[in-house]
């Protein structure tokens, strides 16, 4: 029997869709995480996508409901896993310097793409190529 598509208690950072992508999928969670990091850059796609599904995919609890309740449940606990979320990565002894390191990394990113050091017409494109190529090889295996 084929695994269901829904949010992990286990592998879960903010509401679990990653893990139970990468579950669902038989791949690493942080390569899931890694294409919805890409995805955001590469168009902002990333994160409309991720709060879709936060909204439609049952928890593991939650399976057995109908669709219709899943998104409801899961509306009323979107502002509390947020919040929850949000604090974690405050308390986190690394978290200040973990966010730094992404906003220089996306300002180093943004100044060799106006210097034109970078050309981000590709990069992304590419970058997004090569992740799905990798993830098919890795399944195949």
């Amino acid at each position: 029997m084929k695994p269901r598509l829904m949010r992990s208690e286990e592998e879960r950072m903010i509401a679990g869709v990653c893990g139970g992508l990468a579950q669902y999928l038989g791949i690493d969670p942080v390569l899931v995480r890694l294409a919805f990091l890409l995805l955001f850059f590469a168009g902002g796609v990333g994160l409309p996508l991720y709060f879709i599904l936060m909204i439609v995919m049952p928890s593991e609890a939650d399976i057995d409901l109908s669709q219709s309740a899943i998104v409801e449940k899961n509306l009323e606990g979107l502002g509390d896993t947020i919040s929850s979320s949000v604090e974690r990565s405050r308390q986190h002894p690394n978290g200040p310097a973990i966010a730094a390191g992404l906003l220089i990394l996306m300002g180093f990113y943004f100044l060799f793409e106006n210097f034109g050091w970078i050309d981000g017409g590709i990069f992304w494109p590419l970058a997004l190529i090569l992740l799905g190529v990798f993830l098919l090889v890795r399944r195949g295996q």
